[in-house]
Protein backbone atom coordinates (compact mmCIF):
# COMPACT_ATOMS: atom_id res chain seq x y z
CA UNK A 1 0.00 0.00 0.00
CA UNK A 2 1.44 3.38 -0.74
CA UNK A 3 2.02 6.09 1.26
CA UNK A 4 1.27 9.40 -0.50
CA UNK A 5 2.94 12.91 0.20
CA UNK A 6 -0.60 14.12 1.47
CA UNK A 7 -0.65 11.26 4.24
CA UNK A 8 2.33 11.38 5.02
CA UNK A 9 2.15 15.37 5.53
CA UNK A 10 -1.34 15.04 7.51
CA UNK A 11 1.12 12.71 9.93
CA UNK A 12 3.80 14.74 10.20
CA UNK A 13 0.94 17.77 11.32
CA UNK A 14 -0.45 15.55 14.03
CA UNK A 15 2.90 14.44 15.48
CA UNK A 16 3.69 18.41 15.80
CA UNK A 17 0.68 19.05 17.59
CA UNK A 18 0.53 16.50 20.05
CA UNK A 19 3.11 18.14 22.20
CA UNK A 20 0.82 21.49 21.66
CA UNK A 21 -2.27 19.47 23.09
CA UNK A 22 -0.03 18.17 25.99
CA UNK A 23 1.74 21.89 26.66
CA UNK A 24 -2.03 23.66 26.91
CA UNK A 25 -4.04 20.65 28.69
CA UNK A 26 -1.15 20.20 31.53
CA UNK A 27 -1.54 23.53 33.09
CA UNK A 28 -5.66 22.72 33.50
CA UNK A 29 -5.03 19.01 34.63
CA UNK A 30 -2.70 20.36 37.19
CA UNK A 31 -5.52 22.95 38.50
CA UNK A 32 -8.50 20.12 38.47
CA UNK A 33 -6.57 17.21 39.82
CA UNK A 34 -5.21 19.49 42.82
CA UNK A 35 -7.87 20.92 43.52
CA UNK A 36 -9.70 17.34 44.93
CA UNK A 37 -6.32 16.81 46.66
CA UNK A 38 -5.60 17.09 50.60
CA UNK A 39 -3.05 19.61 51.70
CA UNK A 40 -0.66 16.88 52.45
CA UNK A 41 -1.64 15.08 49.65
CA UNK A 42 -0.93 17.83 47.23
CA UNK A 43 2.81 18.27 49.12
CA UNK A 44 3.49 15.09 48.53
CA UNK A 45 2.84 14.40 44.65
CA UNK A 46 1.35 17.12 43.03
CA UNK A 47 1.42 16.03 39.79
CA UNK A 48 -0.66 12.72 40.52
CA UNK A 49 -4.27 12.14 40.53
CA UNK A 50 -5.96 12.39 43.63
CA UNK A 51 -6.03 9.22 45.89
CA UNK A 52 -10.41 10.16 46.52
CA UNK A 53 -12.81 13.27 45.62
CA UNK A 54 -11.74 15.27 48.69
CA UNK A 55 -14.93 17.69 48.38
CA UNK A 56 -14.09 20.24 51.25
CA UNK A 57 -11.45 22.89 49.42
CA UNK A 58 -14.89 23.75 46.87
CA UNK A 59 -17.01 23.39 50.16
CA UNK A 60 -14.55 25.74 52.10
CA UNK A 61 -14.75 28.74 48.74
CA UNK A 62 -17.94 28.33 48.46
CA UNK A 63 -18.98 29.50 52.15
CA UNK A 64 -15.74 32.08 53.00
CA UNK A 65 -16.16 33.61 49.52
CA UNK A 66 -19.88 33.91 49.12
CA UNK A 67 -19.34 32.05 45.80
CA UNK A 68 -22.64 32.25 44.66
CA UNK A 69 -23.31 35.99 45.29
CA UNK A 70 -20.33 37.03 43.10
CA UNK A 71 -21.38 34.75 40.43
CA UNK A 72 -24.75 36.51 40.44
CA UNK A 73 -21.99 39.84 40.02
CA UNK A 74 -20.87 38.19 36.96
CA UNK A 75 -23.32 37.07 35.02
CA UNK A 76 -25.24 40.54 35.44
CA UNK A 77 -22.23 42.48 34.11
CA UNK A 78 -21.71 40.19 31.60
CA UNK A 79 -25.27 39.64 30.30
CA UNK A 80 -25.94 43.28 30.34
CA UNK A 81 -22.37 43.82 28.49
CA UNK A 82 -23.01 41.08 25.59
CA UNK A 83 -26.93 42.06 25.19
CA UNK A 84 -25.85 45.85 24.42
CA UNK A 85 -23.08 44.52 22.35
CA UNK A 86 -25.23 42.80 20.38
CA UNK A 87 -27.65 44.70 19.44
CA UNK A 88 -25.59 48.17 18.93
CA UNK A 89 -22.60 46.10 17.19
CA UNK A 90 -25.34 44.58 14.66
CA UNK A 91 -27.13 47.81 14.24
CA UNK A 92 -23.51 49.82 13.39
CA UNK A 93 -22.44 46.55 11.43
CA UNK A 94 -25.47 46.44 9.39
CA UNK A 95 -25.18 50.20 8.39
CA UNK A 96 -21.56 50.21 7.63
CA UNK A 97 -21.64 46.91 6.13
CA UNK A 98 -24.14 47.57 3.45
CA UNK A 99 -23.07 51.06 2.74
CA UNK A 100 -20.67 51.74 0.24
CA UNK A 101 -19.71 55.47 0.30
CA UNK A 102 -16.21 56.75 1.03
CA UNK A 103 -17.69 58.34 4.23
CA UNK A 104 -18.56 55.21 5.91
CA UNK A 105 -15.67 53.35 4.92
CA UNK A 106 -13.70 56.09 6.54
CA UNK A 107 -16.03 56.10 9.53
CA UNK A 108 -15.65 52.07 10.21
CA UNK A 109 -12.07 52.31 9.61
CA UNK A 110 -11.90 54.69 12.56
CA UNK A 111 -13.91 52.80 14.47
CA UNK A 112 -11.76 50.12 13.89
CA UNK A 113 -8.72 50.98 14.70
CA UNK A 114 -9.94 50.77 18.49
CA UNK A 115 -9.14 47.27 18.23
CA UNK A 116 -5.61 48.30 17.74
CA UNK A 117 -4.94 50.33 20.98
CA UNK A 118 -3.74 49.12 24.14
CA UNK A 119 -6.63 49.19 26.53
CA UNK A 120 -4.28 50.92 29.49
CA UNK A 121 -3.53 54.09 27.32
CA UNK A 122 -7.56 54.78 27.55
CA UNK A 123 -7.53 53.64 31.34
CA UNK A 124 -7.48 57.05 33.02
CA UNK A 125 -10.03 58.93 30.50
CA UNK A 126 -12.44 55.94 30.90
CA UNK A 127 -12.28 56.45 34.47
CA UNK A 128 -12.71 60.02 35.03
CA UNK A 129 -15.34 59.34 32.39
CA UNK A 130 -17.77 57.20 34.57
CA UNK A 131 -16.97 59.18 37.61
CA UNK A 132 -18.23 62.31 36.37
CA UNK A 133 -21.14 61.16 35.64
CA UNK A 134 -21.96 59.49 39.06
CA UNK A 135 -21.48 55.90 37.51
CA UNK A 136 -19.03 54.38 39.80
CA UNK A 137 -20.07 51.31 41.96
CA UNK A 138 -22.84 50.68 39.52
CA UNK A 139 -23.71 47.62 37.09
CA UNK A 140 -24.33 50.24 34.71
CA UNK A 141 -20.83 52.17 34.94
CA UNK A 142 -19.12 49.03 34.35
CA UNK A 143 -21.51 47.74 31.80
CA UNK A 144 -21.29 50.89 29.68
CA UNK A 145 -17.55 50.77 30.01
CA UNK A 146 -17.25 46.99 28.63
CA UNK A 147 -19.95 47.98 25.53
CA UNK A 148 -17.47 51.01 24.44
CA UNK A 149 -14.47 49.06 24.90
CA UNK A 150 -15.74 46.12 23.32
CA UNK A 151 -17.89 48.12 20.02
CA UNK A 152 -14.92 47.76 17.99
CA UNK A 153 -14.61 44.07 17.60
CA UNK A 154 -18.62 44.05 17.52
CA UNK A 155 -18.72 45.92 14.20
CA UNK A 156 -15.35 44.83 13.09
CA UNK A 157 -17.39 40.98 12.50
CA UNK A 158 -20.99 41.97 12.22
CA UNK A 159 -19.63 44.37 9.27
CA UNK A 160 -17.62 41.08 7.32
CA UNK A 161 -21.07 39.68 7.67
CA UNK A 162 -23.26 42.01 6.41
CA UNK A 163 -20.96 43.54 3.85
CA UNK A 164 -21.19 39.87 1.81
CA UNK A 165 -24.87 39.08 2.25
CA UNK A 166 -26.40 38.83 -0.89
CA UNK A 167 -28.29 41.88 -2.31
CA UNK A 168 -31.18 39.76 -3.68
CA UNK A 169 -32.47 39.70 0.56
CA UNK A 170 -32.60 43.23 1.06
CA UNK A 171 -34.29 44.05 -2.56
CA UNK A 172 -36.78 41.27 -1.80
CA UNK A 173 -37.49 42.94 1.50
CA UNK A 174 -37.94 46.65 -0.32
CA UNK A 175 -40.11 45.04 -2.63
CA UNK A 176 -42.62 43.68 0.34
CA UNK A 177 -42.29 47.03 1.62
CA UNK A 178 -40.16 46.44 5.04
CA UNK A 179 -38.21 49.51 6.13
CA UNK A 180 -34.76 49.73 6.99
CA UNK A 181 -35.83 48.39 10.76
CA UNK A 182 -37.74 45.36 9.92
CA UNK A 183 -35.63 44.25 7.33
CA UNK A 184 -32.43 44.31 9.75
CA UNK A 185 -34.53 42.67 12.57
CA UNK A 186 -36.36 39.80 10.67
CA UNK A 187 -33.97 39.07 8.01
CA UNK A 188 -30.82 40.21 8.00
CA UNK A 189 -30.42 39.59 12.19
CA UNK A 190 -31.21 36.33 12.51
CA UNK A 191 -28.78 35.46 9.80
CA UNK A 192 -26.08 36.66 11.62
CA UNK A 193 -26.23 33.67 14.61
CA UNK A 194 -22.55 32.68 13.87
CA UNK A 195 -20.96 35.91 14.68
CA UNK A 196 -23.38 36.49 16.98
CA UNK A 197 -21.93 33.34 19.05
CA UNK A 198 -18.45 34.19 18.09
CA UNK A 199 -18.93 37.90 19.42
CA UNK A 200 -20.74 36.64 22.69
CA UNK A 201 -17.83 33.77 23.39
CA UNK A 202 -14.92 36.13 22.48
CA UNK A 203 -16.29 39.12 24.91
CA UNK A 204 -17.64 37.02 27.85
CA UNK A 205 -14.36 35.17 28.22
CA UNK A 206 -12.46 38.90 28.48
CA UNK A 207 -15.27 40.42 30.34
CA UNK A 208 -15.35 37.61 32.34
CA UNK A 209 -11.61 37.57 33.29
CA UNK A 210 -11.00 41.42 34.14
CA UNK A 211 -9.64 42.28 37.04
CA UNK A 212 -8.51 45.91 36.59
CA UNK A 213 -11.65 47.54 36.18
CA UNK A 214 -14.24 45.97 39.04
CA UNK A 215 -11.27 46.77 41.45
CA UNK A 216 -11.76 50.60 40.21
CA UNK A 217 -14.95 51.09 39.66
CA UNK A 218 -16.98 48.74 41.83
CA UNK A 219 -16.84 48.09 45.67
CA UNK A 220 -16.76 44.78 47.73
CA UNK A 221 -20.48 43.95 47.20
CA UNK A 222 -20.81 44.00 43.88
CA UNK A 223 -16.82 42.93 42.70
CA UNK A 224 -16.64 39.80 40.23
CA UNK A 225 -15.79 36.65 40.85
CA UNK A 226 -11.72 37.07 39.54
CA UNK A 227 -10.52 40.06 41.53
CA UNK A 228 -11.85 38.22 44.58
CA UNK A 229 -9.71 35.10 43.85
CA UNK A 230 -6.70 37.94 43.77
CA UNK A 231 -8.08 39.22 47.46
CA UNK A 232 -8.80 35.34 48.22
CA UNK A 233 -5.06 34.33 47.13
CA UNK A 234 -3.50 37.36 49.31
CA UNK A 235 -5.06 36.60 52.62
CA UNK A 236 -4.10 32.19 52.00
CA UNK A 237 -0.63 33.66 51.62
CA UNK A 238 -1.08 35.21 55.23
CA UNK A 239 -1.93 32.30 56.73
CA UNK A 240 -0.06 29.86 54.98
CA UNK A 241 -0.46 29.03 51.07
CA UNK A 242 -3.15 26.50 51.13
CA UNK A 243 -2.43 25.73 47.20
CA UNK A 244 -5.74 23.17 47.05
CA UNK A 245 -7.88 25.54 48.01
CA UNK A 246 -7.06 28.32 45.88
CA UNK A 247 -6.83 25.63 42.88
CA UNK A 248 -10.68 25.14 43.98
CA UNK A 249 -11.37 28.42 43.51
CA UNK A 250 -9.95 28.81 40.50
CA UNK A 251 -11.48 25.85 39.16
CA UNK A 252 -14.94 27.34 40.14
CA UNK A 253 -14.41 31.01 38.72
CA UNK A 254 -13.38 28.99 34.85
CA UNK A 255 -16.13 26.32 34.72
CA UNK A 256 -19.38 28.99 33.96
CA UNK A 257 -16.69 30.24 30.58
CA UNK A 258 -15.89 26.54 29.47
CA UNK A 259 -19.68 25.40 29.61
CA UNK A 260 -20.00 28.65 27.73
CA UNK A 261 -17.54 27.04 25.18
CA UNK A 262 -18.86 24.01 24.51
CA UNK A 263 -22.12 25.45 24.17
CA UNK A 264 -21.21 27.70 21.31
CA UNK A 265 -18.22 26.02 19.81
CA UNK A 266 -19.94 24.97 16.69
CA UNK A 267 -21.02 28.52 15.81
CA UNK A 268 -16.45 29.59 16.46
CA UNK A 269 -15.17 28.83 13.11
CA UNK A 270 -17.77 29.46 11.00
CA UNK A 271 -18.64 32.96 12.82
CA UNK A 272 -15.06 33.80 12.24
CA UNK A 273 -14.62 33.05 8.90
CA UNK A 274 -17.85 34.47 7.96
CA UNK A 275 -17.06 38.21 10.22
CA UNK A 276 -13.14 38.25 10.59
CA UNK A 277 -12.11 36.45 7.36
CA UNK A 278 -14.61 38.53 4.87
CA UNK A 279 -14.58 41.91 6.92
Amino acid sequence: MKITGKKIKKSAVTLLMIPVIVIMVFPLYLLVTNSFKTIREFYANPLSLPSRLYLDNFKYVLEKQKYFSLLLNNVIIVFGSIALLVLFGAMAGYVLGRSRGRVMRILYSYVVLGITLPTYTMLLPQLKLIVGMGLKNTYIGIILYYVASGMPMAIFLFNGFFSTAPKDLEEAAKLDGCSLYRAFFQIFFPLSVATIATLVLIQSISIWNDTTMPVLLLQAKKRTLMPTLQNFYGRMMGQGTRWERIYADAVLCMLPMIVLFFASNRFLIQGVSEGALKG
